[in-house]
């Protein structure tokens, strides 16, 4: 939640959103802002809606059981799309950025964040960063930051990068 930095306004999407949770500490931050967040998991689903009942409520969040690929979610609409360990974004990155690009509002952001326990040496998850920076670039973002830090004794890596 460091690396997002959400303004009580904004238009976001999470792409695999789990249980919710994510979204719950998006939801504390937001005003007349709202949240989508998509799985393709119905039981995953199911669980953030339940965890966030007060959310959907309000109308700040809005949960759609879908995958990413399939999603109908308009063009232009997200000011952040935000993805925690969603392996599109590494295995067929060409395909999730045009997605992204679609979706983001002029200047708009995304932020990958991933973290793998079998990382063991410094150097892989840079590497990891790197390259993803390098697939962000060669699809039109442009990478803001890579950072790779370490969280809950696992390093993390978190790549930001704006659309045009």
């Amino acid at each position: 939640m460091d690396q997002l930095t959400v303004d009580p306004g904004d238009r976001l999407l999470e792409v695999g959103c789990g249980h919710g949770v994510a979204v719950s500490l998006v939801c504390e931050r937001l005003g007349s802002g709202r949240i989508t967040a998509i799985d393709r998991s119905p039981k995953m689903i199911e669980m953030a809606r339940r965890r966030n009942r007060e959310h959907v409520v309000s109308g700040r969040a809005v949960f759609e059981l879908a995958s990413f690929e399939d999603a109908d979610l308009g063009a232009g609409q997200f000011d952040k799309i935000f993805a925690v360990h969603v392996a599109l974004f590494w295995r067929r990155p060409a395909l999730a950025l045009n997605l992204v690009k679609d979706l983001l509002a002029p200047g708009g952001r995304l932020y990958l964040f991933n973290q793998s326990p079998g990382w063991r040496e410094e150097a892989e998850p840079r590497a990891f960063a790197d390259r993803l920076s390098a697939k962000f670039a060669d699809n039109g973002l442009a990478v803001e930051r890579a950072p790779v830090a370490e969280l809950s004794g696992s390093p993390a890596v978190a790549v930001v990068a704006r659309a045009p």
